[in-house]
């Protein structure tokens, strides 16, 4: 059997040598598309939106949510109630839910009459 030997033009050196100039240039190419300076924005309108998507088995997560959104600084808020989130929204549920991390807050329904006397927008 005769060997036949493939010399390959590509040495070692010029291998990484090509790779390191390729991964440079699709680095190069990301950060192209990264420097944008045009956004979208609204102006004057600037807030928060907090969701509220548990419900009566998790009241301490609920609790968590309205105190959060009952301590946003003056905006366009809104709280929007979700998945099990909307439970809460009906008539007497809110008194139900209370939490021990957040006794000197009350119940839901108290903290909900704090957030809407501040302003915040509701949602379900």
């Amino acid at each position: 059997m005769s060997e036949t030997k493939n010399e390959s033009p590509v040495d070692r050196s010029n291998f990484l040598r090509l790779a390191a100039l390729g991964g440079a240039g699709l680095g190069l190419s990301a950060l192209s598309g990264c420097g944008t300076k045009s956004a979208v924005t609204e102006k004057g309108r600037q807030g928060y939106v907090v969701a509220v998507t548990h419900g009566l088995k998790d009241p301490t997560r609920v609790m968590l949510a309205l105190v959060t959104a009952s301590k946003m600084p003056k905006g366009d808020n809104h709280i929007w109630f979700a998945i099990d989130g909307g439970e809460i929204c009906k008539a007497r549920q809110a008194e139900q839910v209370t939490s021990p991390l957040f006794a000197k807050q009350g119940n839901a329904a108290q903290v909900i009459e704090t957030i809407r006397s501040q302003g915040t927008g509701f949602h379900i």
